[in-house]
């Protein structure tokens, strides 16, 4: 597994790697440090970030790599990810004026996971521990390659997982039972309904790759960005997990929804963000 932690200095960068690290990734994993620098004055305050991070991650290890480059941090970012494969991007954000000027609140992170075809960690408000994860779930094909990705993620940090799927009236066609609207996880998986029936086999991924923490699914109704948000502050989460990157036999209607509700979830919540 290679991993990409990436700082301008400041210390809402530096949580990215307070996350990874709480996160139960294999001991064996590569990291990478990114440190971009504007200026010649940046580089001294980029080595103490380095140093710090290295500290967070638990010391110096095997397969952990410093690299520097100058200019802006978007396209850097980019230019690194080009360079070589990453398993996963790690960075940090806090609000309008902190943390890597990519993930200022607004469009651009949801810009960045649209632009990258692996997985986006974005860190915010980082606890002591994870104890609590949100898996938000789509009834559509794509979303069972969204679980194994999201399961092989998570697994380690050996939290309590949330599987949500919100049932929007968009979504609801002719062939929808009035049920349907009504259901709850359970009764849905009961039934059988396609809600019931993706919620069971999205439990069986989660386990197939080593989730060992409870798996609870529920079902709400109405916008999905605001039950999703509802969810997680009325929880306490830790961690959202949502899939937003291009997948085979994804529709291109629901790929621009899901990237519309990326965004917006990636700017609102109050919580870390995995984009898998």
């Amino acid at each position: 597994m290679k991993i990409l932690i990436c700082t301008d200095g400041s210390p809402a960068a530096e949580e990215a790697a307070n996350l990874v690290a709480r996160m139960g990734f294999p001991l064996d994993a590569q990291i990478t440090l990114l440190g971009v620098s504007e200026s010649d004055g940046d580089k001294a305050n980029l080595y103490d970030s380095m140093d710090r991070i290295v500290t967070a991650l638990g010391g110096s290890r095997q397969g952990l790599v410093r690299t520097l480059r100058h200019g802006q941090p978007v396209e850097e970012i980019l230019h690194e990810l080009q360079s070589q494969a990453y398993d996963l991007v790690a960075v940090g954000e806090r609000g309008h004026h902190h943390g890597l000027p990519l993930l200022k609140l607004g469009s651009t992170a949801g810009k960045l996971a649209r632009r990258i075809n692996t997985h986006l960690l974005v860190a915010r408000n980082v606890p002591n521990s994870i104890n609590k994860i949100l898996v938000c779930t789509g009834a559509e094909n794509p979303s069972v390659d969204t679980m194994q990705r999201s399961g092989r993620l998570i697994a380690g940090s050996n939290a309590e997982v949330g599987l949500l799927h919100v049932m929007s009236q968009v979504f609801l066609g002719p062939r929808s039972h009035p049920e349907d609207i009504l259901d709850s996880a359970e009764s849905a998986i009961i039934r059988g309904t396609r809600e019931g029936t993706h919620l069971k086999l999205a439990i069986e991924q989660l386990e197939k790759t080593g989730v060992k923490g409870s798996i609870k699914p529920f079902i709400r109704h109405g916008l999905v960005v605001d039950k999703v948000l509802a969810e997680i502050n009325k929880e306490n989460y830790d961690l959202l997990v949502l899939g937003a990157h291009h997948q085979p036999g994804q529709n291109r209607w629901l790929e621009i929804l899901l990237d519309d509700v990326a965004d917006q979830l990636l700017n609102q919540a109050v919580c870390s963000v995995l984009v898998v």
